[in-house]
C-alpha cells in the first residue's frame, strides 16, 4: 500500500447496506455504521496505529482492515464484527499511557469500549 493513499474508517453499532448510485451511474452497495459514522484517515495512519499495537502484543492480522476491498459492498461485515470484538480484548491489555498518547489508537479504542465495531478499507 502506497503511504499516502486514503483509507476509510466504518464504525456503528451493526451495520446495514444500502443501494446507492455512484457518480458513473452504476448501483452499488454502501454500508452505513448504525449510530456510527465514517472518519477518513492515511493509509500510513493504520500502518503505525497496527505496528504500535503489535509492539504492544497486539496481532498485526487481528484488525479489520481490508486493502484488497475498494467498495464497501465487499466488506466481509461479520468478519469485521468478529475481529472488533476480539480487537477490543487485545487493546485493553496495551498500557492506558500508550493509548492515551496515540490519537488512532485512543479513538478506535473509544469506539469499541463504547460497543462498536468497524473496518477500514482503501
Amino acid at each position: 500500500m502506497v503511504r499516502n493513499m486514503p483509507a476509510t474508517l466504518v464504525w456503528g453499532k451493526e451495520f446495514q447496506l444500502k443501494n446507492v448510485t455512484n457518480p458513473s451511474r452504476e448501483r452499488q452497495q454502501e454500508v452505513v455504521g448504525v449510530d456510527g459514522g465514517t472518519e477518513f484517515l492515511g493509509w500510513s495512519s493504520v500502518e503505525e496505529v497496527k505496528s504500535l499495537a503489535e509492539r504492544h502484543g497486539v496481532d498485526r492480522e487481528a484488525w479489520p482492515v481490508y486493502p484488497d476491498c475498494e467498495i464497501e459492498g465487499d466488506v466481509p461485515l461479520e468478519d469485521a464484527q468478529k475481529r472488533s470484538a476480539a480487537l477490543r480484548i487485545a487493546l485493553e491489555g496495551i498500557d492506558s499511557r500508550v493509548v492515551e498518547e496515540d490519537y488512532w489508537l485512543r479513538f478506535i479504542l473509544r469506539l469499541l469500549r463504547d460497543g462498536n465495531s468497524f473496518f477500514i478499507m482503501v
